[in-house]
């Protein structure tokens, strides 16, 4: 994948509608600290910061941190903190009021997927917010060995114990900042009960 190329592309979107309502199911909780995992160019974690919450962002690729700080008041900047790692190579995940992952996971490596997710889960504090995607089987890219896929019985059982608020499946084609593709996406927005 072209990560710069496709970070080009993804400039000057809105913050994805999934971590959009998850914030508007927190209610009038106030923000706390976020997990922005795979972060890329950084929508999600300027938006975030801008709704005062502390983050720590994660991405693999090495220009993606002056990415994410772009535009930042020196506010933002106070309460942002960076970390340039593969998901692979991730430090342990820190407590966390809300761990957003979008359109992230599926390029974890098969092999470290449990790992990571049990950190993801890990991180979770009581009542806290996971919001994200996963890549089912029929997804165009399914079968890449570097990457992970799920089915909804796999999906459903990763977020066993967890409030599923929706879980919305989605198996089309469709566009992606780099062209058409058949999507098999998975967007989630759970809560670990309190």
């Amino acid at each position: 994948m072209d990560w710069p190329a496709y970070y080009d592309a993804q400039a000057g979107r809105s913050a994805r509608s999934v971590l959009v309502e998850a914030l508007r199911r927190r209610g009038d909780t106030p923000a706390g600290a976020a997990i922005d995992l795979g972060c890329g160019e950084g929508t999600e974690t300027r938006h975030l910061l801008r709704a005062g919450w502390r983050v720590l962002a994660f991405d693999a690729d090495p220009g993606a941190k002056d990415l994410v700080q772009r535009g930042l008041h020196p506010a933002e900047l106070g309460r942002l903190a960076f970390g340039q790692a593969r998901f692979e190579d991730l430090p342990e995940l820190p407590p966390a009021d809300l761990v957003y992952a979008g359109f992230a996971l599926p390029f974890c490596d098969p092999a470290a997927f449990p790992g990571l997710w049990a950190d993801i889960r890990a991180a979770l504090k009581p009542g806290a917010w996971f919001a994200g995607e996963l890549f089912g089987p029929h997804d165009d890219w399914a079968g890449r060995a570097e990457m992970n896929f799920h089915d909804r019985a796999e999906v459903e059982s990763l977020l066993a114990g967890l409030e599923i608020h929706s879980l919305v499946e989605d198996d089309r084609p469709g566009q992606s900042a780099m062209g058409p593709r058949h999507w098999h996406v998975f967007h989630i927005i759970a809560r670990n009960p309190s």
